[in-house]
């Protein structure tokens, strides 16, 4: 399964798996159940990666979509150019394998931006939003998208 920005579309269901779970267990019966949920249309994203030991096999072996950053890569990554290589590193590879990234953790506007120069495609964390009820969350998603909307892209000349 593909994870290209289409493979993470609005309304699929998603299921995050521990790296532990993942580099844990040969038992066929995880394998054919998180397998299932793929090919039933579930994103499976791999939680706190790079605090385990999955092999690239065990990622291979569970048809993994996304690759979840932990939070311990993310901190201080924007001060910490040993942070930054652990983090490209990981970016790259999950790209390699078409797999799609998600940031764990993220509180800083720093860390946001360095993430997205790394060319990690998703953020999460109190630097984004806190948790809100639902109620808020419509309104907190207009005022995010209005802020995004004006930011000119790189390479545009004004008129």
């Amino acid at each position: 399964m593909g994870a290209g920005p289409l493979c993470h579309r609005a309304g699929a269901s998603g299921i995050e798996v521990l790296e532990t779970v993942v580099a844990g267990t040969e038992d066929d019966v995880v394998t054919r159940n998180i397998n299932g949920l793929s090919r039933l249309g579930c994103l499976i994203d791999l939680d706190d990666f790079g605090t385990g030991s999955a092999s690239i096999a065990s990622i291979r072996r569970f048809a993994i979509s996304r690759l979840k950053i932990d939070r311990s890569f993310v901190t201080r990554l924007d001060q910490d150019a040993e942070q930054r290589r652990v983090v490209a590193a990981i970016v790259t590879m999950a790209e390699q394998l078409d797999l799609d990234t998600v940031a764990e953790g993220v509180e800083t506007v720093g860390e946001h931006t360095t993430l997205a120069q790394l060319g990690c495609g998703h953020v999460q964390g109190f630097g984004i939003a806190r948790p809100m009820p639902y109620d808020q969350t419509l309104d907190w998603i207009r005022a995010h998208r209005s802020k995004l909307a004006p930011v000119p892209r790189i390479g545009d000349r004004p008129a």
